[in-house]
């Protein structure tokens, strides 16, 4: 998986948070993550395939992040991750792999994007479908935090070789 595929992908979940919070998230350093446990309370996970790469998504909310988005969207304060919390986080992972597509290089590309699944609970565990490394990158706003965790083939040998 080359950078070109991945850039798009974390460019937008910066442009989704920063259209949802309105304010511009502070992006960290990519890590190789070597485990399964979530950082944050929710997690969307979406499975895309862009051209011949599969990878999947996923988005880790902390608490407050995610309930502060979704009391601006529902326009009354969310005090507990509900059914409408859950779904929010669903959307937001899949808004943000699909708005990708505009971002990306090759006009041609094929974008296939599944329906996302989401996880609850502090320290859940986030099974992406590939068994190749999976990276995370955390935004910070000052909403809270938001986890972003890739996993696509052929990523590892980028990485080794850029670091």
């Amino acid at each position: 998986m080359r950078a070109d595929y991945i850039n798009p992908v974390l460019h937008s979940v910066m442009e989704t948070l920063a259209g949802i919070t309105h304010h511009a998230p502070c992006p960290g350093k990519i890590k190789l993550k070597k485990h399964e446990l979530a950082p944050g309370v929710v997690t969307g996970l979406v499975n895309l395939q862009i051209n011949d790469q599969k990878g999947s998504l996923a988005l880790s909310f902390s608490r407050d992040l995610i309930l502060n988005i979704a009391s601006e969207i529902t326009h009354h304060v969310q005090r507990r991750i509900d059914g409408t919390v859950l779904n929010l986080a669903g959307r937001l992972t899949y808004m943000a792999c699909n708005g990708a597509r505009q971002h990306f290089n090759d006009p041609g590309a094929v974008f296939m994007l599944t329906t996302p699944q989401v996880f609850q609970g502090f320290r859940h565990r986030v099974h992406h479908p590939l068994n190749d490394p999976k990276f995370m990158m955390q935004f910070e706003t000052p909403c809270g935090i938001c986890f972003s965790e890739f996993s696509f083939s052929q990523l590892q040998n980028e990485y080794q070789l850029r670091y």
